[in-house]
Parts: structure tokens; sequence; C-alpha cells
């Protein structure tokens, strides 16, 4: 008989935030605003909880944050990152927590279907995958 050895979680105070944005390099018209608006409505209907806050927490009690729950399997990889790059829309991707600064990364289509990690100068973000969803954010 084989034990699995686990690590322990702890919880903190910070949470992970998920959020489809206009592509905030660009210009655009008041229909495109528009379509972009319908477009991350419908996906965030359709993502349910990639889109609420996800609880973080510190394994083994090393630097490294990871969301506590698995996103569910609700949007598809291929689909999401089709919507963003016809409507020119990124993912945000957030770190907030009491007594913390917020640690940010934009994903553009490209990134997010490429991309085992995004940098910014606030962090880096590792996209944990399943096939083709997205299950989990850590932060390196």
């Amino acid at each position: 008989m084989s034990f699995v050895n686990t690590p322990a979680l702890t919880k903190t105070s910070q949470h992970f935030l998920i959020r489809l944005v206009p592509n905030p390099t660009q210009t655009f018209t008041s229909s495109q605003k528009l379509a972009q608006q319908d477009v991350i409505s419908q996906i965030q209907n359709a993502g349910k909880d990639l889109f609420e806050p996800n609880p973080a927490v510190r394994v083994d009690g090393n630097g490294n944050l990871k969301s506590r729950q698995l996103y569910n399997r609700n949007v598809s990889i291929p689909d999401l990152t089709s919507a963003m790059q016809k409507y020119d829309i990124v993912m945000q991707l957030n770190l907030k927590g009491d007594g913390m600064g917020c640690k940010s990364a934009m994903v553009t289509h490209a990134q997010l279907l490429s991309s085992p990690s995004v940098t910014s100068p606030s962090g880096t973000f590792a996209l944990i995958r399943h096939g083709n969803y997205l299950r989990g954010i850590d932060v390196l």
C-alpha cells in the first residue's frame, strides 16, 4: 500500500480574479464597444465560476500562490481565444487581497493558446490547463 503525501494548503486573504476587457492599447468605435461588451457578457454567463473570485492558497509554505478551486469546464480555450481575437479582447488576471498590492497581467489570445505563463512587471502568472480548459492560476 502506498501513501501519497498531499501538500499542506495555507489559507490567505488573497484571491484570483479573471476579467475580459477590450484591448487597452486600441481605440474602438461605439459599435465595436457594444459588440465587445455583448461578447464579454455572453462569455461571462457561459463561464460562470471562471469570472468569480477564487481564493488563493499557499502550498507548503513557499512563496507561490495557487487558486484554491479548479475552474469548471464551461468555456474551452479555443472558443475563448477565438472570441478574444475576433473582438480584440484581452484577459486580465488579478491577484488581490488585504494588506498587499494588486498583481496583474494581461493575456492576449495568442498567449492563452500557446504560453504556459505570462509575465508582467508585478509578477508571473502560470496558466494551469487540463486539455482545452483553463483550470487554475498560480503566481510564481
